[in-house]
């Protein structure tokens, strides 16, 4: 991958191309998290997912129940997992596309171990992050939309430079804050992109809903589309990381000075 100033164009095409690049080490990182996810997900939602045949479509559509109660301790819990899932994996690329900057192949386990190894504080940043974004539904999502850019590279920068949580997210804010209107445009590009290809990718499921045994086609469905949309999240996350790197402290030169300088004191 390049180290120099990305443009919105370059971050996608880069996503897209970290996966083709190293497909084994990239997509073993993310069946190594999403995977088991997937499966505790579906396990989880196994009754809700097997009432989505015909018979649960008519007894929905003949329900006097609100959608509310639908909102329970496991759909939260799974909501924060997914998140923390999509922490692990942006730090586990962060810290593989940092090795080929330094001319090294990392493996895959090698990059999960740099990546798990940093978990309390990955988990305690994505906990921070979305308590601050709360403060955005008082907007009707408006302001959270505006807070999400600064928190953008708080996963890699925790993995890479070895940060605490609120040290990464302060980092990342540090970071943003220089091309806010840029790294806004480019995150809601990278959600609108992640969408269409979640769709895509899961769009067989839903021809099987009719049937009571769809669920399972869905469950498969899903989990294969999460092989590709995370690392491809992850890997933007992580290419506005250097992107911005390079832009504020001129990292493509330090490094591209740092070998003449191995031998001085």
């Amino acid at each position: 991958m390049p180290l120099r100033p990305m443009t919105a164009a370059d971050v996608l095409d880069g996503s897209i191309a970290i996966i083709k690049v190293a497909p084994r080490t990239i997509l073993a990182i993310s069946a190594a998290v999403v995977v088991p996810l997937e499966l505790l997900t579906s396990w989880l939602q196994r009754e809700t997912l097997s009432d989505s045949g015909l018979s649960g479509a008519l007894s929905a559509a003949s329900s006097t129940s609100s959608p509310i109660v639908d909102v329970t301790v496991t759909t939260v819990a799974l909501f924060v997992l997914s998140g923390v899932v999509l922490s692990v994996v942006a730090g586990a690329i962060a810290y593989t596309i940092s090795a080929w900057y330094a001319d090294r192949d990392a493996s895959a386990g090698e990059a999960l171990r740099a990546s798990v190894g940093r978990l309390p504080a990955l988990v305690l940043a994505w906990l921070l992050v979305h308590a601050i974004e709360a403060v955005g539904l008082i907007g009707l999502l408006i302001g959270t939309i505006f807070l999400m850019p600064l928190f953008v590279v708080v996963a890699p920068a925790i993995v890479v430079e070895r940060l605490g949580p609120w040290r990464g997210i302060r980092r990342s804010i540090k970071l943003t804050q220089t091309r806010y209107g840029a790294v806004l445009g480019i995150a809601l590009l990278v959600a609108v992109v992640d969408l269409v290809l979640t769709v895509a990718l899961t769009g067989i499921g839903y021809v099987f809903e009719l049937f009571e045994w769809g669920w399972i086609v869905t469950a498969v469905c899903s989990a294969g589309s999460s092989l590709i949309t995370v690392p491809f999240v992850a890997g933007a996350a992580t290419l506005l990381y250097f992107d911005l790197r390079v832009r504020s402290e001129g990292l493509d030169l330090e490094l591209g000075v740092a070998p003449h300088f191995n031998g001085a004191g």
